[in-house]
């Protein structure tokens, strides 16, 4: 059992999120639940109710999108008991550290006994809201 807070749980999520792909599934065995629920854009399709789901779908993203580099920018967190709310950015690069798409979300994350067994990510891409207002 961690002593850490859920915020520094958080920060270790994110500081330990690559910088390569191996380095992400260490830090995904170390920080987070094997029943995790994990809802996000990306898992619609595929939903995450296990480490192993959240495995397969980090995998996914490799051989889709040759996802093979990650750093996340912290830009704002608080928590309150053991939610934690935090506006970051995923940087998702090639095996070269080129940028395939960079992803400003905000998020919420619970932590249960130093792991993150709760995540909601809401992403701030309001084009789709703007062409509506256009129209």
């Amino acid at each position: 059992m961690s002593h850490a807070s859920p915020s520094e749980v958080v920060r270790d999520f994110c500081a330990n999120f690559g910088p390569t792909y191996d380095d992400a599934i260490v830090m995904f065995k170390r920080l987070i639940h094997s029943n995790v629920s994990w809802q996000s854009i990306t898992t619609i399709d595929h939903p995450v109710e296990s480490l192993d789901a959240m495995l397969e779908n980090l995998h996914r993203a490799r051989e889709t999108m040759g996802a093979q580099r990650f750093r996340v920018d912290i830009h704002h967190i608080q928590d309150s008991g053991d939610v934690v709310l935090l506006h970051r950015t995923d940087n998702v690069m090639d095996k070269d550290g080129k940028l395939i798409h960079a992803l400003d979300m905000m998020s919420m994350f619970r932590v249960k006994y130093g792991k993150i067994c709760w995540s909601r990510e809401y992403f701030f891409d309001s084009r789709s809201f703007a062409v509506d207002w256009e129209n």
